[in-house]
């Protein structure tokens, strides 16, 4: 199809984030923070309307005054808190419990009011759960409509599943999981396009939707703000080994405590000076009462950037999740050796020993470790691969000129 908009036109785009963009703290933030700052470096003419949840709430004065003028930036008030009585009555509806917590009446207000100020040309769904608000933009805009999930939501759940969980529990999310599945399969063929964001979701979503047009783009990183960062400082007090992550985010959970419970008590036998440092939001009061002079909490860090300065070595457990993990762009980014397991690193076209360290099992991991505490050059050569990898891949102007190119394929 030919595009209607030549290179020099300014398409006009609606992003409507499930999450704040900022701070950056998670891989979803990232997502959007970077979607919409690449989008307005290519004179687009970007709206961003975001949710902004209590149990989460993001004070709007810490967000950087560029983004709000570059993006026309709005947000939208929306609780998305679990609430036990709504989960229940949930269970004689039809649609997934994980899905109907971000329906929001101000939102569809608020974003009707948008829809009727200005004619748009592509409106962006930047997470699955935003796909309840189609038929609404269908009524107010002939947009074309493109999904960029995440990951695919409910092979997240059914990987969760697989973990010991309360048998209560696991009985509704087991319900809660089937109609997420056929939620994302039949909002995938209302869309007019898809965005995945890693080559398994791509393959994921062509079988959902085999008539949809879509197409693969992994998230960006700016490595222009990584103009005052000091590479060799990781390397001063090496090594110090660190996992930064949310925590209210159940697979980091999950791969900490896996962590904590299996890897740690291998690494103390034969290396009982190791330390793992652990930070991010939310943390878990049960984690809190773990610290050891093995275990640091250090919480969530006012400057993410800076806290990743001094440290060489990045630990991803994770037993569970999808799509791309953001956190291990960012880390290859700036250089510093990853050990994850291969769920964590899903999506990146790695090559295990060069660029990242893969470990699947609790000696493994330990036997990973051990031997980056045993080599500063083993770590340096294992960042600078990692970091070749991530300019080549991940540069945020590079993908957003992709996802320009297939909006306008659409338009």
């Amino acid at each position: 199809m030919k595009s209607k908009h030549p290179e020099s036109s300014r398409m006009k785009i609606l992003l409507l984030c499930h999450k704040m963009p900022y701070p950056l703290h998670d891989g979803g933030a990232y997502s959007s923070y970077y979607t919409s700052l690449g989008l307005a470096s290519q004179n687009m003419n970007v709206k961003v309307l975001a949710i902004n949840t209590p149990k989460n709430w993001i004070d709007t004065n810490r967000i950087p005054d560029d983004f709000v003028k570059k993006t026309k930036f709005e947000f939208s008030k929306v609780d998305t808190r679990f609430k036990p009585l709504h989960a229940f009555l949930n269970l004689f509806g039809e649609r997934s419990y994980f899905v109907e917590r971000f329906f929001s009446k101000t939102f569809n207000t608020d974003l009707i009011r948008i829809l009727k100020k200005e004619n748009y040309d592509i409106v962006h769904l930047e997470h699955i759960y935003l796909s309840l608000y189609i038929d609404t933009i269908r009524k107010h805009s002939k947009a074309s409509i493109v999904l960029r999930p995440q990951n695919v939501e409910n092979q997240v759940w059914k990987r969760v599943l697989k973990n010991n969980i309360q048998p209560v529990k696991k009985v509704y999310l087991k319900v809660a999981t089937k109609r997420l599945e056929k939620f994302e399969m039949e909002v995938s063929k209302k869309v007019d396009g898809i965005i995945a964001i890693s080559p398994g979701d791509a393959e994921t979503f062509k079988i959902y939707a085999p008539k949809t047009p879509l197409i693969e783009v992994p998230a960006g990183f700016d490595f222009n703000s990584l103009s005052l960062y000091d590479f060799n400082k990781q390397f001063t007090n090496f090594p110090i080994f660190y996992h930064l992550g949310s925590m209210d985010w159940y697979p980091n959970i999950q791969g900490v405590r896996w962590f904590v419970k299996e890897v740690l008590p291998v690494i103390k036998t034969d290396c009982p000076e190791f330390v793992f440092r652990l930070a991010g939001k939310k943390m878990p009061r049960w984690i809190d009462k773990l610290q050891s002079k093995n275990l640091a909490i250090d919480g969530e860090p006012k400057d993410a950037l800076k806290y990743h300065e001094d440290k060489a070595v990045m630990i991803v457990p994770l037993l569970s999740g999808g799509g791309l993990r953001v956190k291990i762009i960012e880390g290859m980014a700036l250089g510093k050796t990853i050990i994850s397991t291969s769920i964590g690193a899903e999506g990146i076209p790695y090559t295990d020993q060069q660029n990242i360290l893969i470990a699947d099992d609790a000696e493994t991991f330990a036997d990973q470790i051990k031997r980056c505490m045993g080599s500063k050059e083993f770590c340096r050569n294992i960042g600078k691969h990692a970091q070749k990898l991530a300019i080549e891949k991940y540069d945020y102007q590079k993908t957003t000129k992709k996802m320009i190119s297939f909006y306008k394929s659409l338009s």
